[in-house]
């Protein structure tokens, strides 16, 4: 699938950025902050620093993922445990659902310049209410034609990631919409 190569591009450069300054200055595993519930997997296997991340394929459905996107998705479980979506049309809007802990990483506003490396000339887009922080980047990618999206909710130290590629012209405000009722459902999911 052509739009997922996107999608897992998005997340290699969200998943790398935020581990770019593991000095291991960044504290103990736990913080002051309890990972989110429902998880089963560490950031990096078996490395006792990172904490328990949520696991998306598990924690949602693709029952919700639907109502969310306003279309019938499909789910598997990707690179770095994250669990990705998509239709029957490869140009419609496709996506993943991941975690990642900032704390050692360079923190949150490490994770948010790299998800704005990776698009061109992103438009931010703050969203209100939803984890302790949220934004979405909306862009092209490669001067390509429809706008994709990077972004993710703050939960403490743990960053739950979103990234959507489509190819069929859905509008910013569209992506914007989708993106917050994903970012919704992540949390209200994690809890």
């Amino acid at each position: 699938m052509r739009w997922m190569g996107t999608i897992g591009g998005l997340a290699v450069v969200a998943v790398l950025t935020a581990g770019c300054n593991e000095s291991g200055d960044g504290g103990d595993a736990a913080g002051d902050v309890p990972p989110p519930t429902g998880t089963s997997a560490t950031a990096s296997g078996s490395d006792p620093a990172a904490a328990d991340l949520p696991m998306f394929c598990d924690l949602v459905t693709a029952d919700e993922l639907t109502a969310a996107v306003g279309a019938a998705v499909s789910t598997s479980t990707g690179p770095f445990d994250a669990c990705e979506f998509d239709q029957e049309d490869p140009r419609a809007l496709s996506g993943s659902l991941g975690a990642t802990d900032v704390q050692a990483g360079g923190g949150y506003e490490t994770y948010q310049s790299g998800t704005t490396a990776a698009l061109d000339d992103p438009a931010r887009h703050d969203l209100d209410g939803i984890g302790d922080a949220a934004y979405v980047d909306i862009g092209t990618i490669a001067g390509g034609e429809n706008l994709q999206v990077a972004g993710g909710a703050l939960v403490g130290h743990v960053v739950y990631t979103l990234n959507l590629a489509q190819g069929v012209g859905l509008s910013e405000d569209e992506l914007v919409a989708t993106s917050e009722k994903l970012l919704r459902l992540m949390v209200e999911a994690a809890r």
